[in-house]
């Protein structure tokens, strides 16, 4: 799985999105945070509690903390591209959000696109 945190400035959330492609590694885990995972593209079963739920896009399913859950794609071309909210914020995703804006000020990156310019 691809995933990218955003939207850590907030206090009471954290969003991230993913992409996630058939043959991809299930990893079923649970943790304390409540979820929400939201298809954005493709197809996937978001086991939740050892039952699917097929999620097309537009489709989302909710997870209490503490449940065991993970995605699966099916055999397809077409990626998963989800997005998933935690009720609360968790540190680890928080942890490398800062490390990545650490690497964007190093590199004279911008966050933005297109990137701004100084004025002539």
């Amino acid at each position: 799985m691809k995933q990218v945190t955003l939207a850590m400035g907030a206090d009471e959330c954290t969003v991230t999105l993913g992409i996630v492609e058939a043959g991809h590694e299930k990893r079923p885990h649970s943790h304390p945070e409540e979820q929400i995972a939201l298809c954005i593209q493709g197809e996937c079963d978001y086991w939740v509690d050892g039952k699917p739920c097929h999620l097309t896009p537009g489709g989302f399913v909710t997870v209490p903390g503490g449940v065991e859950h993970y995605v699966d794609v099916h055999d397809t071309d077409i990626p998963c591209f989800q997005m998933d909210i935690f009720g609360t914020p968790r540190p680890e995703f928080k942890e490398k959000y800062m490390e990545f804006l650490e690497s964007l000020k190093k590199n004279n990156a911008s966050l933005y696109w297109p990137p701004k310019r100084e004025p002539l």
